[in-house]
């Protein structure tokens, strides 16, 4: 295991749980709008109990809303997926509980909580997949769907978030309704920007150790890899060359697997923006 690697991940999550409950709790709750995920399904849920005065803090319900979700997650996608999530979910709770209360931002301005918190919460969200985990929720449940019923990702995130607007039309004023749609388009938008969960992404790969990180990625990963021969300029020792091309929320995983066995490889990434041919595309794992 490459501590580094681990250590990065870890910290990206921690900041993009902490981007999605900044613009949560100072943009989008404190101006009445409906977050998208099971986020959402708490905030309607903790206002369906205010009309019957039972006043549970969000922070439990969004807990409680994605224990049965780990446990799909634990059952039906990827152990290393859901360990990051749920570290997400843990840290977005405690989080929650301590900002839940604070003086907000642009309190009673719904364009600005709906334009800035969805941009803060799209990021959060964007980069915590780029680690290759989720702020929880509806990104596990679409996987795991997505994996049992070969149902597309997108097709579950859309019902699931249709169904919040729908609530949010019948619930609340139509205007919160119309700001949170312009919320969760803001959201898919950044989303989309900083990051596609199937975003391709080419890999040139300089080593000594050729053959070892060629046997290594192929046993791991179902992709092509073209071998080149090469020599280092200034050293003049042989090298090898592999070029791949995967998904982006498998550079992590794939980084880790080759600093393995060459700790001095030279790994250059860029994004891939045609490609025709094969190409095996794998849930997050």
């Amino acid at each position: 295991m490459n501590l580094e690697i681990e250590f990065k991940r870890l910290l990206t999550v921690t900041l993009g749980s902490f981007l999605a409950v900044f613009g949560l709790t100072f943009f989008i709750v404190p101006n009445e709008l409906v977050s998208g995920g099971l986020t959402g399904y708490a905030i309607l849920t903790r206002y369906g109990l205010s009309l019957i005065d039972v006043d549970i803090s969000l922070s439990i319900l969004v807990a409680m809303v994605n224990i049965p979700v780990m446990v799909l997650g634990f059952i039906g996608v990827s152990r290393k997926f859901v360990y990051y999530s749920m570290y997400s979910i843990v840290l977005q709770v405690v989080l929650i509980g301590l900002l839940e209360n604070v003086e907000p931002i642009f309190a009673n301005d719904l364009f600005a909580g709906s334009i800035i918190g969805g941009l803060i919460v799209g990021v959060g969200a964007a980069i915590t997949l780029k680690a290759g985990a989720s702020l929880g929720g509806l990104d596990i449940v679409s996987q795991f769907f997505a994996l049992r019923y070969n149902i597309s990702v997108g097709y579950v995130s859309i019902v699931a978030n249709g169904a919040i607007l729908v609530l949010a039309f019948l619930l609340f004023d139509p205007n919160i309704a119309l700001y949170t749609l312009l919320m969760f388009v803001v959201i898919n938008m950044v989303v989309d920007r900083v990051h596609t969960a199937y975003k391709r992404v080419r890999l040139e790969i300089v080593t000594g150790s050729g053959d070892e990180v060629k046997q290594e990625l192929i046993s791991h990963y179902i992709r092509g890899i073209t071998l080149m021969d090469g020599v280092g300029a200034y050293t003049g020792s042989k090298r090898t060359v592999l070029l791949m091309v995967t998904q982006s929320h498998e550079v992590y995983d794939v980084q880790k697997t080759i600093l393995t066995i060459d700790p001095d490889a030279f790994i250059s990434m860029s994004p891939v923006r045609l490609l025709a041919g094969k190409f095996n595309k794998v849930v997050i794992k």
